[in-house]
């Protein structure tokens, strides 16, 4: 029985792959379901804009607390005093632990000794070479060979010691920072998660204070879209119309992980994008949400509300006579325009004269000319701008099973 399950499960999902293709791709290219090539189907230049461009994916995210850093400890030092301990609040600066220096201190003064003989076995073997070729200068030929081979002992000598306290004084300063930073302080603000044994990995846990943060999975074909300070919309699994904002803080492409396969379709590698929440009024940690870009919501949108922006492919000529196709009281019509800067990112075109948002334009094909009938194609920018596409399949599990 789930055999024919899952079989029917693929069918409906494949069909309604296809019936997505059909009703909302194609009527927002053609302006209708009904293609027709003696005419030229139009649609709105804001319409084009924000709907046909811009349909958003939704990424599968969860709710969790801010950032937990872990605070290592060395495990060559002995710790003298820890001063906090698990739920204690602390702020930026506050002491964490401090080592004992007193071992330290002792292997500080042993370097220093070492390097003391380092510098005294260094005059001592520039005395002796010194002295060597003084008394090569007046010596005969038999003895200036016996002494040349000293003197060349001598400097191999030298070399030796200069590079003992070469070392030597790279391990001091390394004991002395040691030193100085006995007392490790803690770098947020936040609350003392956990302290485990000092040989642990993690010493010291702390949660950074603040609200909560968003954790969404994105697949390695998409990632690219996201960037930081890019504004996000969050909802709700349960009731879409309940929505939160927030922003990209950081995206790590250094920890992937693997999803796994569906119904013999390829593992997937995710990475995790980190969201800033506007507001947490309503969120639970562990809370399933959906993301996706929040066009229009952040400043840059509100300030592009006055432009005129269009995408590059309905351009044509761009860079000697640009023209679009537009309608003209039902017939299609070249019409110039004056361009602006090109948008390397959106790949788009600010239009500073010659169209307006309202104006209808059609994507170029070889088959237009002046004249040709024009249809003009739905502008309902709420029905279009709610398609969009959720990464996660989410599988029934009396299916998946």
């Amino acid at each position: 029985m789930k055999k024919v399950l899952k079989i029917i499960f693929i069918l409906l999902l494949a069909a309604t792959v296809l019936a997505v293709g059909w009703f909302v791709v194609v009527p927002l290219v053609k302006g209708g379901s009904d293609f027709n090539e003696n005419v030229a189907y139009v649609n709105r230049l804001g319409g084009t804009n924000d709907n046909i461009i811009f349909l958003s994916n939704r990424y599968s995210a969860v709710i969790e607390s801010q950032e937990v850093i872990s605070v290592d400890s060395d495990s060559e030092k002995k710790i003298k005093t820890i001063y906090v301990k698990e739920g204690d609040p602390i702020k930026k600066g506050d002491k964490l632990f401090e080592y004992d220096i007193e071992d330290l201190q002792y292997q500080l003064d042993q370097y220093k000794l070492d390097r003391e003989q380092a510098e005294a076995e260094i005059k001592s073997y520039n005395d002796q070479i010194a002295a060597l070729e003084k008394e090569q200068s007046t010596a005969t030929r038999n003895q200036r060979l016996t002494l040349e081979n000293q003197i060349e002992a001598a400097k191999l000598g030298l070399k030796k010691a200069e590079y003992n306290k070469s070392t030597v004084e790279k391990t001091i300063v390394k004991s002395e920072n040691s030193i100085k930073n006995a007392v490790v302080k803690s770098s947020i603000d936040g609350i003392i998660r956990s302290v485990d044994d000092p040989t642990a990995e993690a010493y010291i846990t702390i949660t950074s204070s603040g609200d909560y943060r968003v954790k969404a999975s994105v697949s390695e074909e998409h990632i690219g879209e996201f960037f930081v300070d890019e504004p996000i919309l969050i909802r709700s699994r349960v009731d879409e119309s309940k929505t939160w904002t927030g922003s990209v803080v950081s995206i790590d492409t250094a920890k992937p992980s693997n999803s796994n396969p569906v119904y013999g379709l390829e593992t997937t590698t995710k990475y995790p994008v980190y969201i800033s929440l506007d507001s947490i009024d309503g969120l639970l940690i562990g809370q399933h949400v959906t993301v996706e870009e929040a066009r229009g919501n952040s400043t840059a949108d509100k300030e592009d509300d006055d432009k005129v922006y269009i995408d590059d492919s309905f351009v044509c000529d761009a860079t000697t006579a640009p023209y679009v196709w537009t309608d003209d009281n039902g017939k299609l019509a070249k019409r110039s325009v004056k361009l602006g800067e090109h948008d390397n990112e959106l790949f788009r075109y600010e239009i500073i004269s010659g169209l307006t948002n309202d104006d209808y334009v059609a994507f170029p094909e070889d088959r237009f000319f002046e004249g040709m009938e024009t249809i003009k194609g739905y502008d309902e920018s709420a029905e279009i701008s709610g398609n969009s596409i959720e990464e996660d399949i989410m599988i029934p599990d009396d299916i998946a099973g």
